[in-house]
């Protein structure tokens, strides 16, 4: 597929190249999936690469599978939420929770002591102030 080089600037303005990994740093969906817009259309960004470097994505009708879209979310859920993703998601809930139901500051510090993880620790992307973040770690 032929972009042009316009799209093409931008899109890898949005990457930070290593030797071995290209890393997305511009919007993601919650998901983590970057997101990249072209033509009107937001599509995810490894989509756009893979149109970008390989050509059209070929699909196999044999593949396809009729469902709900109550199916499609169950199956998506299963296969694409991380348990760090839900543990990031229950932090950063019961950090705003806290602050408007203060009555229940006890058991929510419990809770976030069960939550954060080491690897939280160095990460500072919920948006808390650090000084109230290792109060609880």
């Amino acid at each position: 597929m032929k972009f042009p080089q316009k799209a093409i600037d931008r899109f890898n303005a949005k990457i930070n190249k290593s030797s071995n990994c290209h890393e997305w740093n511009a919007s993601k969906q919650k998901q983590g999936y970057g997101m990249f817009s072209y033509d009107g259309k937001s599509k995810p960004a490894h989509r756009f690469a893979y149109l970008l470097h390989k050509g059209d994505i070929a699909v196999n009708p044999e593949h396809l599978v009729l469902q709900t879209k109550s199916q499609n979310k169950k199956n998506y859920n299963s296969t694409h939420v991380s348990k760090e993703m839900v543990e990031k998601s229950s932090v950063k809930f019961l950090y705003r929770l806290r602050s408007v139901r203060p009555e229940l500051e006890k058991e929510i510090d419990a809770l976030l002591m069960l939550l954060v993880t080491e690897k939280m620790k160095d990460e500072d992307d919920f948006g808390f102030e650090k000084i109230k973040k290792e109060n609880y770690l």
